[in-house]
């Protein structure tokens, strides 16, 4: 039983304070069996719509203050009789296609013969334009709808009806309201809302022969590849039964099993008959490459699918840049108007496969942001590659997939190596303040006073709590939860509503704050406010210990979610910490080992003890056993070490060794994380990397000299003020808080560097465990069951001729497909 998430206020939510316009043409609420679209004015509005320029003409950052002087207007009206947030309706048939519109009308005043009708926007600046109709299309043709909506509901002419956009200017403290009345009468109104429908009902007619033209195409829709592995038909089965029955699934298969096709494979069918759109989560390089490959064959057997690939914004930077700056960017300006002149939507959608290489290099010729274009063409795309953030992260997930419930709904979930998500919910949800970035807006010639003053608590509340720190001697301490906290929210968001470009660290700052203001006060036992000193800087943090709620909100908003990696059990512990809390919808699997049971043979060493306590005391042995090892059987040999300390520490015994080394150092960029594998795939020679780091997981190594691996203790994670805040949340839950803080996770970098090894039938390979803490509860019992031959692993206490022999004997099979 999945013990109950603790008991706490959401503290956070999908957040659109950083979002600007974009184009939606997701359109949700359309039945295609009676072609009707039911839809809200502004989704209508937004459909097909692009920015013309990405330069966002308002302080992107200010929501916050626009909603209260919003609210604070209406109010005003209300007590002179006007109503507020009416609801209209309007129902009409354009092209065959129906079309049931609502919306909420801002203010109405109503009298015996007449109508007055307001719809409130609030701009930066008094308005720089006369004709709205020109200048604010959409604002023009929402307050139009109303008018026909009203018309139409209550019978009234349309000359009884009066109606104005009110723009309400920012740029003081009492706004001033700018009328514009709207001829309801004028032409062009009619015209511009007539083409609106005309192309939203054009769009969703081919959507229609699209999807048909699809459905059609799935009759007779095998799995692409040649052959099936052992175990795939399997993951086809579940994953399809889950997505049919819009339900969960966590499946846990071995390295090697192919799941990346297979789930992919199993999910087409259910999201194609239910016109959803499909993410696929991954943050590797080399499984994005198997879904590319998996898609391009499914495609070449007749399938006309599209998909796209979502990268960060810096790697497709045009200009190079790591973070984004409109404001003098060429890619951004007349971003419509090139997008239609060049046609390269279109171009793109028909290759089918949009890749970040063809998607920059197109985008480019266009003269265009090759991230924005990309975010366009998404909505229309039938397959989402991504990483999680675009997903989970509060501040940069995709909005118009997941801000609204109608559109989250129509998103099905693959989620690859969801081991690691729950790590990663971990830093979206504990927000931090840097001292640094303080600092900077301080030392900044141009800081106004009214800044200095919302900064100046932030110093002497960093120079109070960096005493407690130093008082402690470590470089991490947790403060009272009841520590004053100079948030000033209000202030920020008056301060931060005047600037037009904000500076980067600003922008940071007031992202920070917004979320500290939704933690701080709040009692949550999953968040602890802590600080440390990390490169020279002090950073306040709210920690979350338990994002799983979080993760599991996301979830249930979308029609299905499947979780899959090598590393899933047990299911109770990942499964609650990745969010799946729904046990009745929630479906578990075990892939079997899908290779023979001979190509991999498993030996543990328990002579050493790896704990930190004795690891200096016994390198000389650990030094000895791997030597033998190696000599006995001498080639490539992946060696595997709990923290970069241990690792130097065996380096340094095999100096003057004769050995060769390849030796794994920190912060490697991605050049040398490359020419690390090329010499790994090319040499002979003892790799000595970390466990749970770049090369234990989600690469795939193709060496005719590896040999094996030799894995240093159980890796557990470090003690630590986290680890302990961690522990402590488990316990809270009544559950083994040493299983679930240290022991699974050091286990699960086990099998994850173990993982390296074997991909396919023919391979044949040794593993080493190093440390007799494997032979002992809980760790034996969490180690996968193919590594055990005959109920037992076998132990190395005597010479190492066994790995020879067994690595000397012939390899059969045939190689599978991927």
């Amino acid at each position: 039983m999945t013990p109950a998430p603790l008991p706490a206020e959401r503290v956070f939510h999908g957040d659109s304070t950083f979002s600007f316009a974009y184009s939606k043409r997701m359109i949700t609420g359309y039945d295609p069996a009676t072609r009707t679209l039911t839809t809200g004015i502004l989704n209508l509005l937004n459909f097909g719509w692009l920015p013309d320029s990405l330069v966002p003409s308002d302080n992107p950052l200010n929501i916050h203050a626009r909603q209260r002087i919003h609210s604070a207007f209406q109010r005003g009206l209300v007590k002179n009789g006007w109503q507020k947030e009416i609801p209209v309706s309007l129902d009409l048939n354009i092209t065959d296609i129906r079309f049931r519109i609502r919306g909420r009308l801002d203010l109405l005043l109503e009298s015996d013969d007449s109508v007055k009708l307001l719809e409130i926007k609030t701009i930066d600046g008094k308005p720089n334009f006369t004709d709205p109709i020109q200048s604010r299309t959409n604002n023009a043709l929402q307050l139009y709808f109303y008018a026909k909506a009203l018309s139409s509901e209550r019978g009234l002419s349309p000359d009884s009806i009066t109606s104005s956009l009110v723009f309400l200017s920012m740029d003081s403290n009492k706004p001033e309201a700018h009328y514009f009345p709207i001829d309801l009468s004028d032409d062009k109104l009619e015209k511009l809302w007539l083409d609106l429908l005309t192309g939203v009902a054009k769009f969703l007619i081919e959507e229609d022969e699209r999807k048909n033209t699809q459905v059609s195409a799935l009759n007779g829709f095998q799995f692409p590849y040649d052959s099936l592995r052992p175990g795939q038909q399997e993951i086809l089965n579940e994953v399809r039964s889950c997505i049919d029955s819009k339900g969960y699934l966590i499946m846990q298969a071995p390295t090697g099993t192919g799941k990346t096709a297979a789930v992919l494979t199993g999910a087409i069918p259910g999201t194609i008959h239910g016109r959803k759109t499909l993410f696929f989560l991954t943050a590797k390089n080399t499984h994005k490459l198997i879904v590319h490959e998996t898609l391009r064959i499914i495609i070449d057997k007749g399938i006309p699918l599209r998909g796209i690939f979502i990268t960060a914004k810096s790697e497709l930077c045009h200009r190079g840049r790591p973070r984004c700056f409109p404001d003098d960017c060429p890619y951004a300006m007349d971003f419509r108007e090139k997008i239609h002149r060049s046609g390269v939507m279109k171009e793109l959608l028909d290759l089918q496969i949009i890749g970040p290489e063809v998607l920059t290099n197109m985008a480019e010729q266009a003269g265009v942001c090759a991230f924005e274009l990309g975010l366009c063409l998404s909505t229309q795309c039938d397959i989402v590659i991504c990483d999680y953030n675009y997903v989970f992260d509060p501040h940069v997930f995709l909005k118009r997939f997941f801000l609204e419930g109608d559109t989250s709904k129509m998103c099905c979930l693959l989620i690859d190596e969801a081991a690691n998500l729950p790590s990663r919910a971990m830093d979206y949800y504990s927000p931090e303040i840097k001292l640094s970035w303080i600092v900077e807006l301080m030392n900044d010639d141009r800081c106004p006073e009214k800044r200095r003053k919302l900064l100046s608590p932030w110093i002497d509340g960093f120079r109070e709590w960096t005493l407690h720190l130093q008082n402690t001697g470590t470089d991490e301490i947790e403060l009272p939860p009841d520590t004053a906290i100079p948030l000033n929210t209000d202030r920020w968001i008056r301060h931060i509503s005047e600037l037009r470009d904000p500076p980067e660290s600003m922008r940071e700052m007031f992202k920070a704050i917004i979320d500290f203001s939704k933690i701080s006060g709040v009692s949550d036992k999953r968040y602890h406010l802590l600080l440390r000193c990390e490169n020279g800087d002090h950073i306040l943090q709210w920690f979350c210990t338990d994002p799983s709620l979080f993760l599991w909100e996301r979830l249930e908003s979308c029609h299905s979610s499947i979780a899959f990696s090598a590393t899933l059990t047990p299911f109770d512990h990942f499964g609650y910490l990745m969010g799946f809390h729904d046990e009745n919808k929630t479906v578990s699997m075990e892939i079997a080992w899908p290779f023979p049971a001979d190509n991999l043979r498993v030996w543990i060493s328990p002579e050493i003890d790896t704990r930190y306590k004795y690891r200096r005391g016994s390198a000389a042995n650990l030094t000895h056993r791997i030597r033998e090892i190696y000599s006995s059987m001498p080639g490539t040999w992946l060696l595997f070490f709990p923290s970069y300390a241990y690792l130097e520490l065996i380096a340094d015994h095999f100096q003057d060794s004769g050995i060769p080394l390849l030796v794994q150092t920190p912060g490697m960029s991605r050049e040398d994380r490359e020419e690390f594998i090329k010499r790994i795939e090319s040499e002979s020679q003892l790799v000595l990397t970390v466990s749970g780091g770049i090369f234990s997981e989600g690469i795939d190594l193709s060496s005719e000299n590896l040999l094996g691996a030799i894995i240093v203790g159980p890796s557990l994670p470090g003690m630590n003020l986290r680890m302990k805040l961690l522990s402590d949340s488990f316990h809270l839950r009544g559950i083994d808080a040493f299983i679930h803080t240290w022991a699974i996770p050091g286990i699960v970098r086990v099998i994850q560097a173990a993982g390296r090894l074997i991909r396919n039938r023919t391979e044949r390979k040794a593993l080493v465990l190093i440390g007799k803490r494997f032979t002992k509860y809980p760790y034996i019992g969490l180690l996968p069951e193919h590594w055990f031959k005959d109920g037992s692993i076998q132990l190395l206490s005597g010479g190492v001729n066994r790995i020879a022999d067994f690595l000397r004997k012939g390899k059969g099979g045939t190689k599978a497909p991927p």
